[in-house]
């Protein structure tokens, strides 16, 4: 039986998301592409709508959370700050702790519910060998 327990996180702040799912989604691509344009594209939104998400959230957070740099041969390169490092990292070590919390749950839910199917082939076998289908009264 797979069971599984599902979790989405976000941190809110005086009622400012301050990180969740898809600012991180941001973030990480950032990080890993090195340019606003490349992270718009490989998460399918335009640059506009990532350039305004950030700068909501540097205002909620009063600090800058990227650094962007012009010209080059690679036509500019824009940076996590060390802040918006520190913010993915504390998400991402966040998120892998709920998931284990997540994991030992779906073992408890797995156990609970082998118990109560063990339970009813015993009632069914009680009852003479028919199982009788579970019906709520209206």
């Amino acid at each position: 039986m797979g069971v599984r327990v599902k979790t989405r996180i976000w941190v809110d702040v005086d009622g400012h998301e301050l990180v969740g799912p898809g600012i991180y989604s941001i973030l990480k691509a950032l990080e890993e592409t090195g340019s606003m344009a490349s992270a718009a594209r490989r998460l399918g939104y335009s640059y506009k709508f990532i350039w305004t998400y950030i700068k909501k959230l540097e205002d909620v957070l009063g600090v800058p959370l990227v650094e962007s740099r012009r010209g080059g041969k690679e036509r500019g390169v824009t940076e996590l700050t060390e802040i918006g490092k520190l913010l993915l990292n504390y998400y991402e070590s966040m998120s892998r702790e709920v998931e284990q919390v997540a994991k030992t749950w779906e073992t408890k839910f797995a156990e609970l519910l082998s118990a109560l199917e063990q339970y009813k082939s015993e009632q069914t076998r009680e009852e003479g060998g028919e199982e009788i289908p579970y019906y709520e009264e209206e």
